[in-house]
């Protein structure tokens, strides 16, 4: 019996093995499932407390094509860890002005090729407030679904930042503008 359960194994693995770069190519480049704890991104995210964890799908196709926009979730290395995936709400994108959450409410302009993000926990936040605007090169995923808990399961909403903090000047990813190739006008 030992025989035969190790020929099943063996079968099992040899049939297995040709599927493993097509599911590495996909966990790595298109898509993934990634579970998140902490409190910064209450109460859109572990909404039991403290304790509790999500389970999300990440859209890694979006980081490399960069078509997140304002409002979106996305994961992205931590810019003083790079171990370290952080979950932040994308507020402003290059070219934009932020007024920081602190009370002096300083101005800052998002540099070119940065993104300004914020957990949706204000008093319990390490974000762009504390580290300045992220490159997007450490964008790593948009958060599209939550998969748990079932009864909190569904689409991500995408949240407009405060128009009192956020001065759109920069560019929108999914801009319909296709001038950039049209070398008539």
């Amino acid at each position: 019996m030992a025989q035969s359960a190790f020929g099943v194994a063996l079968d099992v693995t040899k049939r297995a093995v040709p599927f493993v770069p097509i599911f590495l190519g996909i966990h790595d480049y298109v898509a993934t499932v990634s579970f998140v704890s902490g409190r910064s991104m209450q109460p859109t995210f572990n909404t039991q407390g403290s304790g509790s964890c999500d389970a999300l799908f990440l859209n890694k196709l979006s980081a490399s094509r960069r078509t997140y926009e304002r409002g979106d979730v996305i994961v992205l290395c931590s810019p003083s860890d790079p171990a370290e995936l952080l979950t932040k709400r994308v507020i402003a994108m290059e070219g934009d002005l932020v007024y920081r959450r602190d009370a002096a409410r300083e101005i800052v302009q998002v540099p070119r090729g940065h993104v300004w993000v914020e957990g949706d926990n204000k008093q319990n936040s390490n974000d762009s407030n504390a580290f300045g605007a992220v490159a997007e090169g450490l964008v790593q995923a948009r958060v599209d679904f939550k998969l748990y808990p079932l009864s909190e399961a569904g689409v991500v909403q995408r949240k407009e930042p405060p128009r009192d903090r956020v001065v759109r000047m920069g560019r929108n990813v999914r801009s319909t503008d296709q001038s950039w190739w049209w070398f008539g006008k």
